[in-house]
């Protein structure tokens, strides 16, 4: 309804589980460290859990967009099954064909197919959503189904997500054999106030088309003190008040509109809850009127104690509503008064919170014309042999990300992660950027014309270091250092000495088309795809939420014209190129 009075690409605040828009708070960037760790180890069994409308379906979403090819994942949403239904569910997800109703031949598919899995050097992982549901039935058959081993490893990991009462649920004595095999624990907690405030700020980033609608501090604050910082809370909050913004042609969210906003909400609730508790006030009411009665037929006496009772309890209430007025009525009241002038301290709290838009009022220095050749080159080995491996990670990822215009924010904590795949996952997460892990060749790189951070070994060295592949110029290849203004000058058959052949490509998920598709995507993802498609010259095509042959063999199509595994699934890399493939999106080339 509002989307283009706010230049809004679509609602920024809509209650589905959207991978792109899953904000990182310190909260969920640690969960989300925990699910690769607990992936890159191999632990047996998981267990994240979180109060409703933590973002726990969302985070499960991104997690699965981001697993590479050598990890195969089963996702389980609606657990209500029983032990033949689950491992049924399990056996339709990994795409195992069965043709008995038996348990133990089902149980028997399902070990073959993770045996060869195993062997084939590839992950299998089974991830149950609202796993607080979860029978004890249930519970049991998965911890036989972890039973599924070898001398070594592990052949299946279970990561069971759900609400606070999962944990009390597996600590129970009756499943204390469960429970002793939860390696890793953790609990997603609410945001507080400054990310909420960088939380409302993401999402609107992620749908504008163009700067322009701002939320004051008052609304932000409004809008955690009524949200408490539940993410699904604040979007039922925010969705109301840029409803009550658009029907007032305001492009500002000020205080008051959020204020009306939130006192509807409210009252909706209380409407809602009058029908439950009105019973409780017509008994109420019914004592009252007898104690009445029974005071008229005694007379006196029991009215002077009637009277005297309510008198006494009445009065220190009343002291009490005047000594200590509510907070969030004194809130309310601070912010219709008028305000005095703002302090340096006040403004500079106004700049930290308040949405950046428009240009800066500084002058941006003018751009200087691509040169044909660096302006200082470096030899790649003597680079290499100088490289800061562990820092070469920030270094690799900043200038990839500023190559797409955007910039970087590191944290610390993050920096103890050894595995490089979850860092560049974690650290380039909040800027909207998801980042493709492959194994490949400079000739496909070159194909997909953008840039790419490469896994590269200095000499002598059994730890990777990371290099930016920022431009291509014939058969030179550019390579970013720390020195802004130096670039290191190379060929394809120099790099393949140090190259591992794996790199990682950030990209954007410009439509948000999530999950695999055919395996694990939304019937929105498909129509989505199929638009796409269309847009991109493929005729007669079906508008409808089907994969059907046509849209497979479109898929394919574009697979085989850029030499990547032809099989009509629209993983990761199948997106970067479609969206390749648009020219409508800002993507940065490596060839000018």
């Amino acid at each position: 309804m509002y989307e283009n009075f706010f230049s809004f690409s679509e609602k920024p605040f809509k209650l589905v589980p959207n991978p792109a828009y899953l904000f990182l708070s310190k909260s969920h960037e640690e969960a989300l460290a925990h699910l690769n760790y607990a992936l890159a180890q191999g632990d047996g069994f998981v267990e994240i859990t979180g109060e409703v409308g933590t973002g726990k379906t969302t985070l499960c979403r991104s997690f699965l967009e981001n697993l590479d090819e050598n990890t195969i994942a089963a996702y389980i949403f609606n657990p209500r099954l029983g032990p033949k239904q689950l491992i049924k569910t399990i056996n339709d997800e990994l795409g195992i064909k069965y043709d008995s109703d038996n348990t133990k031949d089902l149980i028997d598919r399902l070990n073959n197919f993770l045996m060869r899995q195993k062997a084939a050097g590839k992950k299998v992982i089974l991830l149950i959503d609202e796993a607080q549901n979860l029978s004890r039935n249930i519970l049991e058959q998965l911890r036989l189904l972890s039973n599924l081993e070898t001398s070594r490893e592990k052949l299946l990991q279970i990561i069971l997500v759900g609400q606070p009462e999962l944990s009390d649920i597996l600590d129970s004595h009756e499943l204390r054999q469960l429970g002793q095999r939860i390696t890793l624990r953790y609990h997603l907690t609410p945001l507080n106030y400054k990310e909420t405030v960088a939380y409302i700020k993401f999402r609107i980033n992620i749908a504008s088309r163009k700067a322009g609608i701002k939320f004051d501090r008052s609304a932000y604050r409004q809008i955690y003190n009524y949200s408490e910082g539940i993410p699904r809370v604040i979007n039922i909050a925010c969705d109301r008040a840029l409803l009550t913004a658009f029907g007032l042609s305001q492009r500002k969210i000020s205080g008051s509109v959020t204020r009306a906003s939130i006192r509807e909400l409210k009252t909706r609730g209380a409407k809602r809850r009058y029908d439950v508790i009105y019973g409780n006030k017509a008994i109420g009411l019914f004592a009252a009127l007898a104690l009445v009665l029974i005071a008229v037929i005694f007379r006196q006496p029991l009215m002077r104690e009637f009277g005297s009772f309510f008198s006494t309890a009445q009065r220190p209430m009343v002291e009490a509503s005047i000594k200590a007025p509510s907070n969030r009525l004194e809130t309310a009241s601070l912010a219709d008064e008028p305000k005095a002038p703002a302090t340096a301290a006040d403004q500079e709290e106004t700049e930290a919170v308040a949405p950046v838009s428009g240009p800066s009022l500084e002058p941006e220095p003018e751009a200087a014309p691509p040169p044909a050749a660096p302006a200082a080159t470096l030899k790649l080995m003597d680079y290499l042999a100088t490289m800061e491996i562990r820092s070469s990670r920030h270094t690799a990822l900043r200038q990839a990300l500023e190559l797409w215009g955007a910039s970087v924010d590191f944290k610390p904590y993050l920096d103890s992660l050894d595995d490089d795949q979850a860092f560049f996952r974690l650290t380039a997460k909040p800027g909207g950027f998801f980042i493709h892990r492959l194994e490949t060749n400079m000739g496909l790189l070159k194909r997909l014309n953008l840039p790419a951070i490469l896994e590269c070994y200095p000499p002598g060295s059994d730890e990777p270091g990371y290099l930016t592949l920022t431009r291509i110029d014939g058969a030179k290849l550019y390579l970013g250092t720390s020195e802004a203004s130096q670039m290191i000058e190379t060929d394809s058959a120099e790099i393949n000495f140090t190259w591992s052949g794996i790199a990682y490509l950030p990209w954007k998920n410009f439509l948000s088309i999530w999950g695999t598709i055919p395996l694990r995507s939304s019937k929105d993802s498909i129509i989505t795809l199929k638009l796409l498609l269309s847009e991109l010259g493929f005729g007669n095509v079906e508008m409808n939420d089907a994969y059907d042959s046509w849209t497979k063999n479109a898929v394919e199509e574009v697979q085989a014209k850029y030499g990547i595994p032809v099989d009509g699934y629209v993983g990761p890399l199948t997106k970067i190129i479609l969206y390749r493939e648009k020219d409508t999106f800002e993507m940065p080339y490596l060839t000018r």
